[in-house]
C-alpha cells in the first residue's frame, strides 16, 4: 500500500486543550477510510505567513499513514468538508514525492557539475591536500561562444 502524508493547519479558534480532540477526530477519519500505520506529529502553534480566514496563527499537525489508492479521493473529500477548524490541508503520496525528489537531485547534480569543475580549478591546493587528481580548469568563452553553447543546450533539452 502506498504511504501518504496529510498535513493540516487548525485555526487559532481551536484552543490548546481542544487540539488533541480535533486531531484524534482526524485520525479516526483516516482509520475509517482504511488508513493503517498512522503516525501523528504535532508541530505546534506557528505564525502564518499571511492571514487565512482572519487567522494569523495556526496549529500544525502531520499524519503519515498507509492507505489503498482507491479510497484516497474519498478521504480528501471528507477532510475538505470537515468543520471550519481546518483552515488549510495538504494530502500527498510520499512514494511519488520521493521519486520526484530523486529525479530532481540528479538534474541538479548535472546542472551543478559545471560549477563544481570551476570551483575545483580555482582551488588546486585543496585538491592536492585531499590526494585527488586536479580537474582541468573551466573553459573561458567569449559572449558569442557562450550564446552558441546556450542555444545548443536549449535545443538539446527540447529535443528530449
Amino acid at each position: 500500500m502506498p504511504k501518504y502524508e496529510l498535513m493540516y493547519i487548525l485555526s487559532s479558534g481551536v484552543s490548546d486543550d481542544q487540539v488533541p480532540e480535533v486531531s484524534e477526530g482526524i485520525k479516526k477519519i483516516v482509520a475509517d477510510f482504511g488508513g493503517t500505520n498512522i503516525i501523528e506529529q504535532q508541530l505546534g502553534k506557528k505564525k502564518l505567513a499571511y492571514p487565512i480566514k482572519k487567522t494569523r496563527n495556526g496549529f500544525y499537525v502531520v499524519l503519515d499513514f498507509d492507505m489503498d489508492t482507491k479510497k484516497i479521493n474519498d478521504l480528501d473529500a471528507k477532510v475538505r468538508t470537515q468543520d471550519a477548524n481546518i483552515i488549510r490541508y495538504l494530502l500527498i503520496n510520499l512514494d511519488e514525492h520521493l521519486e520526484r525528489m530523486e529525479k530532481d537531485v540528479i538534474v541538479q547534480a548535472k546542472m551543478n557539475r559545471g560549477l563544481a569543475v570551476k570551483a575545483a580549478a580555482e582551488a588546486p591546493v585543496k585538491r592536492a591536500a585531499i590526494g585527488t587528481a586536479p580537474i582541468k580548469p573551466a573553459i573561458e568563452l567569449n559572449a558569442e561562444e557562450l550564446d552558441k553553447k546556450i542555444e545548443e543546450a536549449l535545443t538539446e533539452d527540447l529535443a528530449k
